[in-house]
């Protein structure tokens, strides 16, 4: 068996940000040239439930052994590997039981692990028998280191991308969150305008109407100086609107302030 040494080639596969698939069909296809295999299955290890899952496989059949046994980590011969340091190889299995097993004639798992930490395991199949010897366990053993790097760099980059997502999702929302609050605070300031403006030209506006009736009522009575002294209030109250109305054209700010008297509102310019 050839020694692998493409470390450098996976590193620059996984700088290309494809996805998982993608990524780990591109691991398997090296692994290939360099280590035969007609079936391969990538088990990663959930630490949070302490149980082994299928992260990615080719062929249509996971490759495992003794799938009906439970172990620690999980049903069959990886979760068993798991627990081991070193690749386990199985050149030969022209004895195993009937059914699916005798697919594969040689077998070979690999524990990843990486700083004693478990990461995952590796398990190839292949129909020939021989095609995995003993006499290669420490060429295997630098595979598993090698792909135990790639794989938990893969695993890095992918809580990165997650935790950035989340990251730009929040702040979204915060920007979201943002923009309502400064819309809420606009339209507080419109209501307190309103409501301020609305008192305010209510008075002379009461005024006007009340001389108004005066006069429709007391016209043919009035002397000339009480018809001139009406239409002088009703002048007054009159350009007191204008003047409101004016102020309001030329609003800038949105700071509260005391307008007139105790009345709090939305300032206006002088």
């Amino acid at each position: 068996m050839v020694a692998i040494d493409f470390l450098h080639e996976i590193v620059t596969l996984l700088q290309q940000g494809m996805g998982s698939g993608e990524t780990f069909q591109a691991v398997f296809h090296l692994v290939e040239k360099s280590v035969p295999f007609e079936s391969a299955t990538l088990f990663l290890y959930n630490e949070e439930e302490d149980k082994l899952e299928i992260m990615h496989q080719e062929g249509s059949e996971v490759v495992d052994l003794i799938r009906e046994i439970p172990f620690a980590r999980g049903m069959g011969m990886a979760s068993w590997v798991s627990n081991q340091e070193k690749p386990i190889i199985l050149e030969s299995l022209s004895k195993s039981r009937p059914g699916k097993e005798q697919r594969f004639r040689s077998f070979v798992a690999l524990p990843l692990r990486a700083a004693d930490k478990l990461i995952g395991v590796l398990n190839l199949g292949h129909s020939t028998e021989n095609m995995y010897l003993k006499s290669d366990l420490e060429t295997f053993g630098s595979m598993a280191e090698e792909l135990s790097i790639i794989v938990e760099t893969f695993i890095l980059r992918q809580q990165l991308e997650e935790r950035n997502q989340s990251l730009t999702k929040a702040l979204t929302e915060l920007q979201e969150t943002q923009g309502l609050l400064v819309e809420k605070e606009r339209l507080a300031a419109m209501g307190e305008l309103v409501v301020t403006v609305n008192h305010e030209i209510n008075n002379p506006l009461t005024s006007i109407i009340g001389l108004a009736e005066i006069l429709e009522l007391s016209a043919a009575t009035l002397t000339p100086q009480k018809l001139q002294d009406v239409l002088k209030a009703i002048l007054k109250e009159a350009r007191r609107i204008q003047d409101i109305t004016g102020r309001l054209s030329r609003i800038t700010s949105s700071e509260n302030v005391d307008y007139v008297g105790d009345t709090l509102m939305t300032k206006l310019p002088e």
